[in-house]
């Protein structure tokens, strides 16, 4: 498996060095780069992973004589575990919002990557919530993009 960064799509956000940092790394430059081509067989499921989660869809992977972007970014991965879900949870998932503190939000896309449906940028030049509230099926990965946003400029209620 080879894996390929588009340098006119990276952010460089570093999420593609957090999930698969023996493949991919932005310590000399302010785009993701990769520092393992061919992709040894044991870290092809971390550089999937990582092209999943990309939020600019920046990373390509090509098998053999296939090439693949990621579909969905922030997909679940398979290495994903099931949580149990309890009563708390489900008394939590009925209703949620979300809110972009503009003051703090850099614009970064992450949130949009991970789940496009509830945040956007393309109306403004920091994130912007879509949906109000947050419909059950988006709760997990919307807690998600806050927990991933840099800036910690998403609040959930």
């Amino acid at each position: 498996m080879r894996v390929h960064v588009d340098p006119e799509l990276c952010i460089g956000c570093g999420i593609c060095e957090g999930d698969a940092p023996d493949v991919f790394s932005l310590a000399t430059s302010t785009v993701a780069q990769v520092i393992m081509d061919p992709v040894k067989p044991e870290f092809e499921a971390d550089a999937r992973m990582a092209a999943g989660d990309c939020p600019e869809s920046a990373i390509s992977i090509e098998d053999g004589d296939e090439s693949e972007t990621p579909t969905a970014p922030g997909a679940d991965s398979a290495d994903d575990a099931e949580e149990s879900i309890t009563d708390n949870d489900l008394e939590r998932k009925k209703e949620m919002k979300a809110t972009v503190d503009q003051g703090l939000c850099i614009g970064c896309g992450i949130c949009e990557g991970i789940v496009p449906e509830v945040f956007s940028l393309q109306n403004e030049p920091y994130a912007e919530v879509l949906l109000d509230p947050i419909p059950e099926e988006f709760q997990d990965t919307t807690r998600e993009a806050s927990e991933e946003c840099p800036e910690s400029a998403i609040s959930i209620e």
